[in-house]
């Protein structure tokens, strides 16, 4: 109970500091010195940006965006994805250039108000969805980034047995979670692979009972594609033998010193600067945008004192032989049925 209750002020505490993001977000149009219109990008993330992962890159990538191109930027965090349609719908109406839905659970909405609003562009963030006109996604080949990350999670288990934790199965996610487990049996055939999506992206307490079942089958490292819930795969793996880690997006092994071994470093920021300038600049096309890893990239996973180098070298090897096409991860969109 003193758990669920550390969990429920926690919650309490990053719901506070977003409603502030969401308010500082909101009112900021500006116009540029010679009084021409700035470009306006509304963002809908789907939790807080505390999470230290996928919703602070949404973050970063907002950021990014207003410096990189003067745009004139909101971000709204914890959208609850019922009431997508009617969030993308109020920002289109209040005369928004951009609306991006951040994560492919946003796109039933984008589908829907992309055909209300045709002078208004939309752009769904791992996502598959495009019409041609003003409706695009991106297909970051997740499975590239997350097939280091799995192979590291395999050679760091303590056990035969790996688990991965996601929230909601749909492409971009399957490409995340499957990649990992195609970077662990590369590192370990045979290997046994625990996965289970248990439907929620911010519920750390529901992802804290999925991890602590996998390590009671064994599970000897554990992975996921979580937002706030990761915090709940943290307290399961910090009792007893202190189970190994790989989160994903960002070097955030402050967070949980003592597990998380590793990250999975990727970004949407780049990528999405280019999609705006797109749209500042007439040439956006509603279609789907692909990227992957490059050589210039860095290195795709972080090094922590919890990962001995030469595994960690052997991973960046891994890496390097998939920007070379040595190694072809396989684009894997598959969800349990």
């Amino acid at each position: 109970m003193a758990g669920k209750m550390r969990f429920v002020q926690m919650a309490a505490a990053l719901v506070a500091g977003l409603l502030v993001v969401a308010a500082c977000g909101s009112g900021t149009s500006t116009s540029s010195g010679g009084g021409a219109k700035k470009l306006k990008v509304a963002f809908l993330l789907p939790g807080s940006i505390t999470d230290q992962g996928y919703n602070a890159d949404g973050q970063r990538t907002a950021d990014a965006v207003r410096t990189q191109l003067g745009a004139d930027i909101t971000v709204t965090a914890s959208v609850a994805v019922p009431s997508q349609t009617d969030v993308y719908r109020q920002y289109a109406g209040r005369g928004f250039d951009l609306v991006i839905g951040w994560g492919g659970q946003f796109t039933d909405g984008a589908v829907a108000v992309s055909k209300e609003f045709p002078n208004v562009k939309f752009l769904v963030i791992n996502g598959t969805v495009s019409n041609g006109s003003n409706l695009a996604s991106t297909v970051q080949h997740a499975e590239q980034y997350s097939f280091v990350g799995g192979y590291l999670l395999a050679k760091l288990s303590k056990t035969d047995t790996v688990g991965l934790v996601g929230a909601q199965c749909f492409p971009g996610t399957a490409l995340t979670i499957n990649g990992v487990a195609q970077g662990a049996a590369y590192a370990k055939p045979g290997i046994k692979i625990l996965k289970t999506y248990d439907g929620d992206f911010e519920d750390p307490i529901k992802a804290q009972q999925v991890a602590q079942a996998m390590i009671d089958q064994g599970a000897g490292a554990l992975s996921g594609n979580l937002n706030n819930a990761w915090f709940g795969v943290f307290k399961a793996a910090q009792g007893g033998s202190k189970i190994p880690l790989v989160t994903e997006w960002s070097d955030n092994h402050q967070l949980a010193s003592d597990v998380i071994a590793s990250s999975i470093i990727k970004t949407q920021a780049k990528p999405v600067v280019q999609i705006v300038k797109a749209v500042q600049d007439g040439t956006f096309a509603g279609k789907v945008y692909e990227y992957g890893l490059t050589a210039d990239w860095g290195p795709s996973v972080s090094k922590t004192s919890l990962v001995p180098d030469d595994v960690y070298q052997s991973a960046l090897a891994v890496q390097a032989k998939i920007v070379s096409g040595e190694i072809k991860p396989q684009a894997d969109e598959t969800c349990p049925a």
